[in-house]
């Protein structure tokens, strides 16, 4: 009882320091924050996680990423034979569903190769060789592995399974995806992408074929099926034509497509711990809904046009639409269970993505 009566006139104390004082909460909240971003404690490959998971999502953003398209997408029929069919065909895959995301849903993910045996192993690692060798004569180009993007098998359940429009959060034209049919039943959906014009075209597969595509400088998407019988089931593999930079690391992988609960949990909690410690230190909970609603609106009306009319030379010289900020905004309300918090939380990556040094934020 000493101990919760010690917290509360602690809490007490820091809330009537900063009173009436909501520039200096937010400071201080930002500079408490920026310790720990500076410090690497948040660093998932290389890169700050909450900063992945805001990239991530704004690959569906259209002002994000439309400096950086340079589109690639076409088949390859045939790509594998019918004994490299079977081979794949004979891999494990579990009945799990991913857990549904904005923009994918009714697919399962099963990523090489923890729960892989290990002729399962062997098998991704011939067929991957024998794509890469395809794959470097269609284009006349010498094709790397990457280092942590690993083959990944998707499989796409019936009706409504989809994975809509968006580009991959590294947008460089060097690393290129390759989607291989291996199981085709049904009435499945094609690979779709847009051309340089923004108009779209379909790439259909019977068990074999392929799509060759630069994942994030193209536009594209597996649009909702109709066949609620239908089962589309893809190896998907990403290659670099830059040997010194092919590391591939991203929080997909790391979250294993939504599969990987255990991940998952670790950065929802992480993201709530971090603003529940900071939030009693600034006191953010004195802020008022009036302050924060219009700071809120102030940051959102810099992130999108400071990038969008000016060249500081700062930040990942990105623009973002208002729409896809304030679902952002709210999924991070929900991810730290506070609206004040939520709100100071998020606009501090925000507003990093504007005026921090490019080097620290740019995920090119």
């Amino acid at each position: 009882m000493k101990v919760i009566n010690s917290l509360y006139k602690t809490l007490t104390s820091t809330q009537s320091i900063y009173k009436n004082r909501e520039y200096l909460t937010i400071l201080v909240y930002f500079a408490l924050l920026f310790v720990l971003d500076y410090s690497g404690i948040m660093t998932l490959y290389d890169q700050n996680f909450v900063r992945r998971m805001i990239n991530m999502y704004r690959r569906r953003d259209p002002l994000t990423y439309q400096s950086k398209l340079k589109p690639f997408c076409e088949p390859s029929k045939k790509m594998l034979s019918e004994e490299d069919i079977k081979k794949l065909q004979s891999i494990n895959v579990p009945e799990t569903n991913d857990m549904p995301w904005f923009s994918r849903k009714n697919t399962t993910t099963h990523q090489c190769c923890d729960k892989f045996s290990d002729t399962e192993k062997q098998i991704i690692t011939e067929i991957s060789e024998k794509v890469r060798q395809k794959y470097e004569k269609q284009i006349g180009k010498t094709l790397h592995y990457m280092d942590d993007n690993k083959a990944t098998i998707y499989v796409y359940h019936g009706k409504y399974s989809q994975h809509l429009w968006h580009v991959d959060p590294q947008n460089l034209d060097e690393i290129f995806n390759v989607i291989i049919c291996f199981k085709k039943v049904g009435g499945i959906s094609p690979l779709q992408c847009k051309n340089k014009e923004g108009e779209e075209y379909s790439i259909h597969f019977e068990e074999g074929d392929a799509a060759l595509f630069n994942g994030g400088t193209t536009v594209h998407q597996v649009p909702p099926n109709e066949d609620e019988n239908s089962e589309r089931t893809v190896l998907s593999i990403a290659f670099t034509t830059n040997d010194k930079r092919n590391k591939g690391g991203n929080l997909c992988t790391f979250i294993g497509g939504g599969n990987n609960y255990v991940n998952l949990i670790k950065i929802v909690l992480s993201v709530f711990t971090i603003n529940l410690v900071l939030t009693y230190l600034s006191g953010v909970n004195a802020l008022s809904y009036t302050f924060l609603l219009i700071y809120i609106f102030i940051v959102m009306v810099i992130i999108k046009y400071v990038p969008l009319y000016l060249n500081t030379g700062l930040g990942s010289g990105r623009s973002s639409s208002f729409y896809h900020n304030l679902v952002i905004v709210l999924s991070f309300m929900l991810f730290t269970f506070s609206i004040k918090g939520g709100i100071v939380f998020v606009s501090y990556f925000l507003l990093s993505d504007v005026f921090f040094p490019r080097s620290w934020v740019e995920y090119d």
